[in-house]
């Protein structure tokens, strides 16, 4: 998935609702919406290898590279609510 900062962690959350939790999330600085076609470029440039990671890694790589990442982007510290658990 692609993302800007701003919705990484809602997209986490709603990849993991889905049994998706270890999703690969290409992510990129908010706002994009007035970006030169030059600027985008560069963001996209900087997300590749991101991307190709999440096409080409077995999932127990994905998994293993992740696991200390997504945990407290589902379930934030702190924050009590209904979630998937991973």
């Amino acid at each position: 998935m692609i993302a800007s900062d701003m919705f990484t962690r809602f997209a986490r959350r709603m990849a993991s609702t889905q049994g998706c939790p270890y999703m690969v999330v290409a992510e990129t600085p908010n706002p994009i919406r007035d970006l030169s076609p030059t600027a985008l470029r560069a963001r996209v440039e900087a997300m590749l290898p991101t991307i190709i990671d999440g096409l080409t890694l077995p999932p127990a790589e994905i998994e293993r590279r992740m696991r200390d990442i997504v945990r407290p982007q589902i379930h934030p510290e702190g924050v009590v609510r209904s979630s998937v658990p991973i």
